[in-house]
């Protein structure tokens, strides 16, 4: 008998996994293969951020138009399908995760928002990416300036996401296993 909510589980982890390799790895208008492809190898801002307003600019220039297009089709369908796609998967993850821990209400909530924060500030990093190819030419120096920040804010709650509940439920097992290796037989 499977656990309650395995199911959903499972699902939530099938289909972060499909969206994640299908935008990755397929061809198709919006993934990140025809970005390259349309762009002429360029590589996607949050894919490897510029710290600089004039290097971002460069970027966007060098994307040409057919790339800015790709792009900005991008950011409006596969780059929020792909978040919250990912969504269920982390939230589930990290509540199995702090349901064995039985932490404070404050702590728990605190691990909890971590998968959302990484939605939040990818949907806020879109935005910014959006703002920018839409107004190109045009210089907006305060979201070209702020988007590697964002960018890199939206990396660290992705990889807590992932890291602190895998950590978490790693030490669970860990210290079963050793609990189960002491017991006399």
């Amino acid at each position: 008998m499977t656990r309650p909510g395995t199911r959903t589980f499972v699902l939530a982890t099938a289909v972060a996994f499909l969206v994640v390799f299908a935008v990755h790895f397929l061809d198709f208008p919006g993934s990140v293969p025809r970005f390259r492809e349309a762009s002429g190898g360029g590589v996607l801002l949050d894919a490897s951020p510029a710290f600089s307003v004039d290097a971002i600019y460069k970027r966007l220039a060098d994307y040409g138009e057919e790339g800015r297009r790709s792009y900005s089709f991008r950011n409006v369908t596969v780059d929020v399908i792909l978040p919250l796609s990912m969504l269920p998967f982390l939230f589930l993850l990290m509540r199995s995760a702090v349901t064995s821990l039985r932490p404070r209400r404050s702590f728990r909530v605190l691990l909890l928002s971590v998968p959302l924060a990484y939605v939040l500030f990818d949907l806020i990093e879109n935005a910014a990416v959006l703002a920018l190819l839409a107004n190109y030419p045009r210089r907006m120096d305060l979201p070209a300036g702020s988007l590697p920040y964002v960018t890199l804010v939206k990396r660290v709650a992705s990889l807590l996401a992932i890291v602190v509940p895998l950590a978490i439920l790693a030490t669970r097992f860990l210290r079963g296993r050793l609990q189960k290796s002491l017991r006399p037989a």
